[in-house]
């Protein structure tokens, strides 16, 4: 099976996925008649995920201090901050792109969870590998913040495979053409 990159994320309707201090309490702020999103079925479908040295920090300090979230989950965090003791996830310098994925592809045939902000996104983008985008949408205009796609990103173009709502929520989920 050949491995297909998926970003998965949330952002607010004028596109922030969080606040400037990187604060993301507006995903909890909105209910839905299903919490879940499709979440768990997804996760169930990954064999791996790539995720940045911010997201990693993020969740290990602040999000999930006491339980790393995906145990026994292949993970992979690009950084170039000096790399933690952790024997949860496996830490590369190499630059978002192809020979990451290279890298995880040697280990895991399947669908790879790309997992975080706007520079690990770009670096996978710039070189046309991301294969699907699920985007969650969420009914909150931030004004400000951290955007999903920040100037200076590749065109891509897109087809959209589907396009559902979970109460307020929007998904949104295209493939690259």
């Amino acid at each position: 099976m050949a491995n297909k990159l998926i970003l998965y994320i949330a952002m607010s309707l004028d596109g922030y996925i969080a606040e400037k201090d990187g604060n993301i309490r507006f995903l909890e702020e909105t209910p839905g008649p299903d919490p879940d999103l499709g979440y768990e079925r997804f996760y169930q479908s990954l064999q791996a995920v790539v995720m940045g040295g911010k997201t990693y920090r993020q969740i290990k300090n602040e999000l999930s201090p006491e339980k790393w979230p995906y145990e026994g989950m292949p993970c992979y965090v690009c950084t170039r901050q000096e790399p933690p003791d952790d024997s949860n996830v496996q830490f590369t310098s190499l630059p978002p792109g192809r020979q990451v994925l290279e890298l995880i592809a040697r280990e895991h045939a399947g669908d790879i969870w790309l997992m975080g902000g706007g520079e690990i996104v770009h670096g996978f983008m710039r070189d046309g590998l991301v294969d699907q985008y699920y985007i969650y949408v969420m009914p909150v205009i931030l004004g400000d913040g951290i955007p999903l796609f920040p100037a200076g990103f590749p065109k891509v173009e897109l087809a959209l495979e589907s396009c559902k709502s979970f109460g307020e929520i929007v998904e949104l989920v295209y493939r690259r053409r």
